[in-house]
């Protein structure tokens, strides 16, 4: 039986090979994320027309594809349909990895906190009513047994006029189910929609409990000069 501290260790070992292998490709991926600018005159009439909500999932779906790019070396790619963005196989554990964007002018999607749908986390609590489809461990109690790791990288954008600026990326970690006794309902914040997982508020608790108060479940991918780090995490930390 896996301990309470090995699972946050794999959390944290994965948190750090996640963020090494994206600040390899640091400048490519924002120059990806930026790519849409060059055909800009040919779909911006259309994003124009849709509702707000539908914007931000257009630009996350266009963000997910340059993510999806840069992990083609990460695992092997999983094919179940209930699951992240991208879910890998590692050798010692299964990955799920979303993408979500957030506004600036939206302090509900990210300032300390990222929501969650049903397929993006295995965290759930007895005393919450909302649902979640992942496990805590995969093929729980087999010989084939790997855990369940879930992360969000997390794109902080403005928009003014017909203009997008990356203002920061955000890689979290999200607590494995199995570690509800440490967590509890402190992190659990309302959904964005009800009765679906949760928004998980890491300003709360934003380090990994069992392993150090000076090791973080949050690390910025990247930052525009501008921002200041509170306004993004919610608290200030001292990376």
């Amino acid at each position: 039986m896996m301990t309470l501290k090995k699972i946050e260790q794999l959390e944290y070992n994965y948190l750090n090979k996640i963020e090494f292998d994206l600040n390899q490709d640091l400048s490519k991926m924002i120059e990806g994320l930026n790519s849409k600018n060059k055909i800009k005159s040919d779909w911006i009439r259309y994003f124009e027309r849709a509702d707000k909500k539908s914007q931000n999932s257009d630009f996350a779906r266009g963000a997910e594809r340059i993510y999806f790019w840069l992990f083609n070396q990460f695992g092997k790619p999983n094919s179940s349909p209930i699951g992240a963005d991208m879910f890998f196989e590692t050798h010692d554990a299964f990955v799920h990895i979303d993408i979500k964007t957030a506004k600036f002018d939206n302090f509900s999607d990210y300032k300390g906190k990222v929501p969650l749908g049903v397929n993006q986390t295995s965290y759930r609590s007895s005393k919450k009513s909302f649902k979640v489809h992942l496990p805590t461990f995969y093929n729980k109690n087999k010989t084939e047994e790997k855990i369940c790791l879930t992360f969000v990288i997390n794109i902080v954008y403005e928009k003014i006029k017909s203009e997008f600026k990356i203002l920061a990326i955000v890689l979290i970690s999200i607590p494995n189910g199995e570690l509800f006794s440490v967590y509890k309902d402190k992190i659990i914040s309302a959904s964005k929609n009800k009765g679906e997982a949760f928004r998980y508020s890491y300003n709360k608790m934003p380090y990994f409990k069992l392993l150090g108060k000076n090791l973080y479940r949050v690390k910025f991918l990247f930052k525009d000069n501008n921002i200041d780090k509170k306004d993004i995490f919610g608290f200030n930390n001292n990376e």
